[in-house]
């Protein structure tokens, strides 16, 4: 044996058990049954799902949306690149949710197409359209809020008195609409909120309110007995923003009177920690409400200077509201809001039975190949078979390795592959009877019939696979990833039909000298 054939034999088994290395992930997740995976260690899991098959939206299911990005509120200097920081914020939050390969493409001026196979679909939708505006805003102090309240009370009662007989109208119309609550706070009781938030409205059309305040409500509670939502007059001015934020956190117990309640704790960047240490040093004993979207989610006292940059959202979250939370901030927030114009579902079910299908597919065609090459080229086609399986493995191990995404069109890749893994064969053998027949021997008809069907197996092979290369270039989606499996399946193939079955036949010829081929 020469020593360029053991080189070759050499790297033919490394190949080969590199890519069985690569596939046993994925074998091993698919003999888990229910019971397994329910007992195993989820980091096991969760290792062994990394280094698998991920299945596309059409073989996994999931949820398909387009997005609208809604410039109406923005300025003209804004709406130039408005879709694209919203596109590069969603990915950032969908990054971080932990969906495997999501399909994030910008469609037109303001549109953006998400595909997530395997996602919460309420969970997901929440995520990604959520505007997150955070804002740490100065509550005003009590002489302050009792000097509007007054002039929202008498401008109400005399509105009220204008419909109404003086005799029925209440004297303080707005102040007997509020309640003390939870920790000295200004509260509405549910049943009023319709009422108040009807003068609200009015005092707002009619500028009672100074310029530089604005009213807030927080987030629904319970008190003994009754429900009410927290009212709270705030400087307009937000002292610090969202963009404040360099990171955010879950963590667990931030009240004593709620120790398995979770919070998200928020750590502010440098430059922004030296104007919260300003901001709360010049505010000692007065309360600064922390604002998401417009709803205040706490307004803590401020007891002392904060140097550290730290702070906390405190609320009744669950842990997967409060992770989301916490997603959302440190992705930033949206330029703009976003609206959801087309959504679909795909079951899993659904996908299930296109595997099931694609599956058969594949197993029916690679067996009518198989049998075709050993019927018609008896011997020699056994080796092309075996090419063939080594060319399937080879192809799967690296879609597994390069993390890509099979879907439905990558199915139809794999099974295209399998007709096309055995042309060349059929190239080379034909070039060999031809050899065979004007007499020459085993040994030298092999010879020539790879070396003169080489060059058209180039040329066919890179005419097809500029083919795939243009396809993935121009296409998006589905048609990418038939691209890739179709361009990873001819590159295998080559490997399998020019060196591998010629390594076998060389070793044949070498130990056997053969008088006859079986071609």
């Amino acid at each position: 044996m020469t020593r360029g054939m053991k080189w070759k034999i050499f790297l033919i088994i490394v190949v080969f058990v590199i890519a069985v290395w690569q596939l046993y992930p994925s074998i091993r997740l698919s003999q888990l049954s229910e019971s397994e995976r329910e007992s195993m260690d989820k980091d096991k899991i969760l290792k062994l799902e990394k280094k698998s098959f991920h299945l596309g939206l059409d073989l996994q299911g999931g949820m398909y949306l387009v997005l609208e990005v809604d410039r109406t509120k923005l300025k003209e200097t804004e709406v130039k690149d408005a879709r694209d920081r919203a596109l590069e914020i969603i990915r950032n939050r969908i990054d971080q949710f932990g969906v495997y390969e999501p399909s994030i493409q910008p469609q037109g001026k303001d549109r953006i197409v998400i595909q997530l196979p395997g996602v919460d679909r309420e969970r997901a939708k929440s995520l990604i359209g959520r505007t997150a505006q955070l804002e740490f805003k100065l509550v005003a102090e009590d002489k302050e809020i009792k000097r509007v309240f007054d002039k929202i009370d008498s401008f109400i009662y005399e509105q009220e008195k204008t419909v109404k007989d003086t005799f029925e109208v209440v004297s303080a119309p707005f102040y007997s609409s509020l309640i003390r609550v939870r920790g000295g706070d200004i509260g509405v009781a549910e049943e009023k909120l319709s009422k108040v938030k009807e003068m609200l409205k009015l005092v707002e059309e009619e500028k009672i309110i100074p310029d530089d305040m604005e009213i807030r409500w927080g987030s629904k509670e319970e008190g003994k007995g009754y429900v009410y939502q927290p009212l709270f007059l705030l400087k307009k001015e937000a002292e610090l923003t969202g963009g404040a934020i360099a990171d955010a956190r879950v963590d667990i117990g931030a009240e004593a009177t709620r120790p398995n309640a979770s919070y998200v704790s928020l750590t502010m960047t440098r430059n922004a920690r030296k104007k919260f240490a300003a901001v709360t040093g010049a505010n000692v004993d007065r309360r600064l409400a922390i604002v998401l979207d417009g709803v205040v989610k706490s307004a803590p006292v401020i007891r002392e200077k904060i140097r550290g940059g730290r702070s906390q959202i405190t609320g009744d979250f669950t842990i997967e509201e409060a992770k989301d939370l916490a997603i959302i901030l440190k992705a930033g927030a949206l330029p703009a809001p976003v609206n959801i114009i087309e959504e679909r579902n795909v079951g899993p079910s659904l996908g299930a039975d296109s595997i099931n299908k694609g599956i058969r597919a594949i197993i029916w065609g690679g067996i009518a190949v198989l049998v075709f090459m050993l019927i018609y080229y008896s011997f020699s086609g056994s080796i092309a078979d075996l090419a063939l399986v080594l060319n399937l493995v080879l192809l799967l191990a690296f879609l597994s390795g390069i993390r890509a995404t099979l879907t439905l069109p990558g199915l139809a890749g794999i099974l295209l592959t399998v007709g096309l893994a055995v042309d060349a064969n059929v190239l080379i053998f034909e070039r060999i009877r031809e050899e065979l027949r004007v007499g020459k021997t085993v040994r030298a008809a092999i010879d020539a019939g790879y070396a003169r069907a080489f060059r058209t197996i180039l040329d066919a092979n890179l005419t097809t696979l500029l083919a795939a290369i243009i396809l993935y270039w121009f296409g998006t989606g589905p048609v990418r990833g038939f691209a890739i499996t179709l361009s990873i399946g001819i590159c295998a193939s080559f490997f399998t039909a020019i060196v591998m079955t010629r390594v076998v036949f060389d070793l044949i010829t070498l130990k056997f000298k053969p008088k006859r081929l079986r071609i």
